[in-house]
């Protein structure tokens, strides 16, 4: 869950949009309101692609035809106020409710070094 229910109304924290704490079967409604609705905008570094491919007069003295080195990032950064994990993910299965994040996780990080050798 979110930390932000840690700051949950209780008879202490009165000033607090957070709902009170309360067990599934006391009847807490759930309903989803406009209370929640955030600005969702971001720019996301989505992929990073760096190669160098050596000068021939250097492969040919290894006796190769090509030697390429590279390296890539997928979803590099995210720069966004949104206060969940992430404002591209939405985890509703209904169809009335896309773009609502409740337990969303973010997108992975992924590295990828790579050799490309032609004999």
């Amino acid at each position: 869950s979110f930390k932000t229910i840690l700051n949950a109304w209780t008879p202490e924290n009165q000033n607090t949009m957070i709902a009170q704490i309360r067990p599934t079967g006391a009847g807490y409604t759930t309903n989803i309101d406009s209370h929640f609705v955030e600005d969702g905008s971001f720019l996301r570094g989505k992929n990073v692609l760096l190669g160098y491919t050596l000068p021939q007069d250097v492969v040919k003295r290894l006796y190769l035809k090509n030697v390429r080195v590279y390296g890539s990032v997928q979803n590099l950064f995210v720069l966004t106020k949104f206060s969940g994990y992430d404002p591209e993910v939405s985890d509703a299965t209904q169809s009335f409710a896309q773009g609502i994040s409740v337990f969303g996780y973010p997108k992975p990080r992924t590295f990828t070094l790579g050799l490309n050798v032609s004999f």
